[in-house]
């Protein structure tokens, strides 16, 4: 009897794990207004509308093309900045992100505030049965924030965004143990990462120092002095 019930407990974790599925997620920030950035000359920020949505798009498919079968390719974006940065240019700029998420092949889903966002990684999904296996940040950030919005409602200044300190309102068992994240904005090497880690036991590579998304594909390391840690 006692070999029956170990052999059945091994069939029942052996379809759990079949079971299983992941999910792999792009979450995108938004660009600031040119009224905001205009006239600032080399610092000006996002003075072309798609830097984070473009880096998005290239990180996206390079997980779709290594996507296993069954398992889901997500998109949050942050939708306010986008909102703003549409009316401003007088151009459907979500009709184009929404567009271009079914070129690649994603779900997407627009998020309005934190609570939205932290809500879906909570609960969009069963965590028990899935797993999110690569997180990418793409946009604005400091060393203790994800900034979704920066500049865009007050000139240099943000009034939406993840601190170090609303990790703990996430679950910490969201992750599969194996999960790549990281975070393609600036200065998240320096505080983020280790917040992260300790949060979730989970690495997160993010920069010491700046980014630049202006040449128009993922981004790279600013400065010659700059890194990528964890």
């Amino acid at each position: 009897m006692r070999h029956i019930l170990i052999l059945s407990l091994f069939i029942l974790g052996t379809l759990g794990a079949m079971a299983e599925t992941h999910e792999e997620i792009v979450l995108t920030g938004g660009p600031a207004l040119r009224f905001m950035e205009h006239g600032k000359g080399a610092v000006s920020h996002d003075v072309y509308w798609f830097n984070f949505v473009d880096a998005s798009v290239i990180r996206l498919q390079q997980l779709k093309s290594q996507l296993p079968a069954g398992d889901i390719l997500t998109w949050l974006v942050y939708r306010p900045g986008y909102a703003a940065r549409s009316e401003e240019m007088g151009m459907d700029l979500l009709a184009q992100i929404a567009a271009k998420a079914r070129q690649v092949g994603a779900t997407l889903h627009w998020f309005n505030t934190k609570e939205e966002l932290i809500a879906y990684l909570n609960k969009g999904q069963d965590r028990d049965q899935v797993k999110i296996t690569d997180f990418d940040y793409i946009g604005h950030s400091n060393k203790a924030c994800f900034l979704f919005d920066y500049s865009n409602t007050i000139d240099t200044m943000s009034v939406a965004w993840l601190h170090v300190k609303d990790l703990r309102l996430i679950d910490d068992d969201i992750f599969a143990r194996h999960a790549i994240c990281k975070s393609w904005g600036c200065h998240s090497g320096e505080m983020y990462s280790q917040w992260w880690k300790d949060h979730f036991d989970v690495a997160m590579t993010g920069a010491i120092g700046k980014t630049d998304f202006a040449h128009g594909g993922l981004p790279e390391l600013s400065n010659s002095d700059g890194r990528w840690a964890q």
